[in-house]
């Protein structure tokens, strides 16, 4: 049999795309250069745009120079600039990448009530964490062509993120950060998460949070890109609530970095924004209600336009819950827990009939989803849903050995059932010594050292619609608003409405693992075992012998 010329030369491609190193793929280690902040301070930013979202503003502008302004409750803040880079020595962009995206999000750490502005969607769409994303183009073809182009992505994106192979931070399971870190997901994307902890990140109310501390180091130039400069009290104040960059290919060759940062600031008797150096600057306030007046105000004006902004615009849309999703665990300290996952929907019926409720539940690399166990409980009728399975199953390999981050599984049913609920069963992979996280007892108790706890994020469950070309709005100002969830668009999916996280959702794990307290004791036995093993065989094979 012959093979087409096309297939071997696609196996050539994914040979070489998978042996050569990240390293052939830049020339940078992603650090500023020398003249970086003259670079990136330079004509290379194109606009750059400030919405103000609050109650009460009394707005001064000086001309040139910025604008102060004081507000007498807490308000919500969104930075958008746009750059183009062609003398920062990015790594080489793959021909295949269409785009990249880096989302910061503490939108589910957060514990605080207080109101959503109308163009920041629910908390509950979008897990608290870092999400690193790349997808194709779309006329990459499936196979072998798309494995090349999702290998090359992973090289790109480990660049960039200034992740190591080598990188340790002397947690056995922290990873080595690197290519084989993403999953698969979609038709043409990867994928990479890492829970923030709200713990670790001292998310306080009257606290601040810079996000790109948690994931960049203030070497790497992008933390450059994510810090507006804004005074509050006379002191440097951002507080973070969600960042994404996005980065394209220009026709010209030219990287295009597209930062969003959506912040909070506290009620303040002055608040200063210092734009850019060379940017076309504006800065716009927007009415909390309909009936409230909007304007829009330039770096170089002295007295605001109006902003007139669509009718649609204060539309309550995914702010008003479709129902509640639960999760709970059993058997929560064994090797094998189940997933209880309940979900239960008001009566919507978008006008397509293409629309189905799903249900996102994420693992980390410590336990798995197994797809041909869940395959088996879908053909009996026991799982109650159809589902979609992304990430690595390495059923034999210990959590220290498996690359990847964790998996996806998304649950999917027709949304004219008003209850949902399903029984998904997962495994732990079993843990080498000496195992650095926090153990406890069987029962919890602290001072014991037989498993380790850890707690799932919560699921993610919306009404959603396949993608489409859905129009943007015209106004750039309103653009500019526009969040794109993590792993919705790569997933080609758009939540119409979202679910509620019930408040008895449960997601504790209690992992068993090895003690090292009776390591030399299990060695010593093992040997003996092979020993008197060894003698047993020897002596029953003399016995035959003679016989």
């Amino acid at each position: 049999m012959v093979r087409p010329a096309s297939s071997i030369a696609a196996h050539m491609l994914l040979a070489l795309a998978l042996l050569q190193p990240a390293h052939t793929l830049s020339n940078s280690n992603m650090q500023r250069p020398k003249g970086a902040e003259q670079l990136l301070s330079g004509p290379a930013f194109a606009t750059e745009e400030h919405v103000v979202f609050g109650q009460e503003v009394s707005m001064t502008s000086s001309a040139g120079s910025g604008w102060s302004f004081e507000s007498d409750g807490s308000s919500w803040h969104v930075w958008t600039h746009t750059s183009i880079f062609d003398r920062v020595d990015l790594p080489l962009w793959p021909e295949a990448m269409k785009e990249a995206r880096i989302i910061l999000s503490s939108s589910m750490c957060r514990t605080d009530s207080s109101p959503m502005p109308p163009f920041v969607p629910p908390r509950e769409l979008e897990h608290c964490g870092s999400h690193v994303l790349a997808t194709a183009h779309n006329d990459v073809p499936h196979g072998l062509h798309m494995a090349v182009a999702q290998t090359q992505m992973r090289e790109w994106l480990a660049q960039f993120m200034g992740w190591s192979q080598s990188t340790q931070t002397g947690d056995s399971l922290s990873a080595t950060l690197g290519p084989k870190a993403f999953i698969s997901v979609g038709n043409s994307s990867i994928y990479h998460f890492t829970p923030l902890s709200a713990r670790a990140m001292g998310l306080r109310p009257d606290s601040r949070l810079d996000l790109t501390a948690h994931v960049f180091g203030p070497q790497h130039y992008l933390h450059e890109l994510i810090a507006p400069k804004v005074m509050c009290r006379g002191k440097q104040w951002l507080d973070n609530y969600r960042v994404e960059a996005q980065l394209q290919r220009t026709t010209h060759g030219f990287v295009s970095i597209r930062v969003q940062v959506i912040s909070t600031l506290p009620a303040a008797p002055s608040v200063s924004i210092e734009p850019q150096d060379h940017a076309d600057s504006r800065i716009a306030w927007i009415g909390p209600t309909k009936n409230a007046a909007s304007f829009m105000l330039a770096a170089n004006q002295s007295m605001p336009e109006s902003l007139h902004l669509p009718n649609d615009f204060y539309a309550p849309t995914l702010d008003q819950h479709a129902g509640d999703v639960s999760i709970r665990t059993t058997g929560f300290s064994s090797f094998h827990p189940n997933l209880l996952v309940t979900a239960n929907s008001h009566a919507f019926l978008p006008e397509s009939n293409t629309c189905r409720l799903s249900t996102l539940l994420v693992l980390p690399r410590t336990y798995f989803f197994d797809p041909y166990q869940l395959r088996q409980q879908h053909d009996d009728g026991l799982l109650g849903a159809r589902f979609q399975h992304y990430g690595l199953t390495e059923l034999e390999k210990p959590a220290e050995a498996v690359a990847t981050w964790g998996s996806v599984l998304v649950l999917s049913q027709d949304i004219r059932e008003s209850q949902f609920n399903a029984t998904v069963p997962i495994h732990a992979r079993y843990r080498l010594p000496p195992v650095h996280e926090q153990t406890v007892g069987y029962h919890g108790e602290p001072t014991g050292d037989t498993h380790v706890d850890l707690t799932l994020p919560p699921p993610i469950s919306a009404v959603v619609c396949p993608a489409g070309d859905l129009p943007l709005p015209e106004n750039d100002i309103l653009r500019n608003l526009h969040v794109r969830l993590a792993l919705f668009d790569e997933l080609g999916l758009v939540p119409v409405k979202s679910l509620q996280i019930a408040p008895d959702t449960d997601t504790l794990l209690r992992m068993p693992v090895p003690s090292t307290s009776h390591t030399s004791l299990i060695q010593l036995s093992t040997l003996g075992l092979l020993f008197a093993g060894a003698i047993f065989v020897i002596h029953s094979a003399r016995s035959k012998a003679i016989k």
